[in-house]
């Protein structure tokens, strides 16, 4: 028989003492690794306001100069230090002025402003940029394709052309045709990840028929649907691998996904629909979904925005604006985390915090028909 060992009552006190300070280290490295702070320093005339969002992993600050305030973010995990700007320079040519954050810490974008209004650093003078060593992006048409002038060709595009789409990918350009005759307006249409799905627009009145295209083969299916749906219908927007469409006629509320080739009715009668905002579910009135149109939106720290024409960027749950673009812009066409697409008369812009904006594509029709023309894959 074995013999059995008890430890004794100051080993047991110890051992519990030891096992109490390991947890306690466990809790402090954890909550320190996930703090939320907020605070105020100043280098020389630069007012600074360091911001850190634990939740959402982003520092965000505000520098004030001369009475305007300058804003950034930088998405990286905690550092222990904190004031993490060492110091900034100012370049400045009349009514122009650029900062240069100067840290061991973080990165950003010069931060400029002309005539009082803070602007994007790719919107200031050549000889501004001269001095801070940027260089101006070359536009030029790198390839025509029928009445595209395409001068970028790293975005993934599908362009309406009436019975089908041309799908620019991969340097290349490739035509899907879908329908025998033009159809002018396609707003029953979505890309969900891989996959892009339209209504048969060649049904009247109603539509029990879409067409999934695999995006990575540009190879389409037939869907025959469970329901009909009423063309007087729109879609609410896209959340994981679905596709929501509100038939405002029969007030009924759809999931559909179209990797699956699945459907189901969310909501009919007087029961609640639904609709996500900021990426978290709702519950809404089909009564107010079918009277208006609503739209899903997902959380993001970038908002774009229009005014007068002209296009902005704020910051999470800021007001601060900077303006993206020179241009009259017509249309934001579709926005994804901090990148959006936008028109400006007949031609499709981008623009990144990173990348700064980029032309893309022109093609005079857009100038009088561009609504439901343009999808982005991301």
């Amino acid at each position: 028989m074995k013999k059995k060992y008890k430890l004794k009552k100051s080993a047991k006190i110890a051992f519990i003492i030891l096992l109490v300070v390991i947890i306690l280290i466990i809790f402090i490295i954890k909550k320190s690794s996930s703090k939320s702070y907020s605070l105020e320093y100043k280098i020389d005339d630069y007012d600074i306001s360091e911001n850190y969002n634990s939740k959402d992993k982003v520092y965000y600050y505000d520098i004030t100069y001369n009475d305007l305030t300058y804003s950034f973010i930088y998405e990286a995990k905690l550092n222990k230090e904190t004031k993490l700007i060492k110091d900034i320079d100012i370049y400045e040519d009349e009514n122009e002025l650029c900062l240069v954050i100067d840290s061991d810490y973080i990165d950003a974008n010069p931060l400029c402003s002309k005539d009082d209004e803070v602007i994007d650093y790719n919107l200031v003078s050549d000889s501004i940029k001269e001095d801070m060593g940027i260089t101006n992006k070359e536009e030029k048409v790198i390839k025509t394709h029928d009445n595209y002038e395409i001068y970028n060709e790293a975005d993934d595009l599908l362009l309406w052309s009436f019975k089908g789409f041309n799908h620019i990918s991969n340097n290349d350009v490739k035509f899907i045709k879908l329908f025998n005759n033009d159809v002018y307006s396609i707003p029953i249409t979505a890309v969900v990840g891989n996959y892009l799905m339209i209504a048969d627009y060649e049904e009247k009145y109603n539509f029990s028929r879409v067409y999934v295209i695999n995006l990575k083969n540009d190879k389409y299916d037939t869907w025959k649907l469970d329901y009909d749906i009423s063309f007087d219908s729109y879609v609410l927007g896209v959340n994981d691998k679905s596709v929501y469409i509100m038939d405002q006629k029969n007030k009924i509320e759809y999931e559909l996904v179209p990797e699956k080739k699945k459907m189901r009715i969310v909501a009919s009668n007087n029961k609640k629909g639904i609709i996500y905002v900021d990426g978290k579910e709702e519950k809404i009135s089909l009564d107010v979904l079918s009277s208006s149109r609503k739209n899903f939106t997902s959380y993001t720290n970038y908002h774009y925005s229009l005014k007068n024409n002209k296009l902005y960027l704020t910051y999470m749950d800021h007001d601060n604006k900077m303006r993206v673009s020179d241009h009259n812009v017509t249309s934001i066409i579709s926005t994804h985390n901090d990148v959006v697409y936008y028109l400006v008369d007949d031609t499709l812009y981008s623009y990144s915090p990173s990348d700064g904006e980029t032309k893309i594509i022109k093609y005079a029709e857009w100038a009088f028909n561009y609504e439901n023309m343009i999808y982005v894959k991301y």
